[in-house]
């Protein structure tokens, strides 16, 4: 393995147009920036491995996944109702 030292700002080259930049360092990670041709595939390696051990498949959307006929769809609660706020009703 070679192991470098780059400052943010810095890069690596692999190859032909593959670039990696240090974007930031923090206390207990580095943020890279990856620069690669269209047909180069780069994922961390929990999604390499995920990929690599399951066929690849469509993943369920709103749209294409069947209910049974009478079922509600969840609710979303981005919006607090006036009567369950501190306070009461205003």
């Amino acid at each position: 393995m070679l192991v470098l030292t780059r400052r943010p700002g810095e890069e690596i080259v692999i190859g032909e147009g593959i670039r990696v930049t240090v974007v930031a360092i923090g206390p207990r990670k580095v943020r890279l920036g990856i620069t690669a041709p269209a047909d180069v595939t780069v994922d961390r390696m929990e999604v390499h491995e995920r990929r690599t051990q399951q066929p690849l498949q469509p993943q369920p959307t709103e749209s294409n996944v069947s209910r049974p006929a009478g079922e509600v769809r969840p609710q979303r609660f981005g919006k607090v109702l006036a009567s369950s706020r501190p306070g009461g009703n205003r």
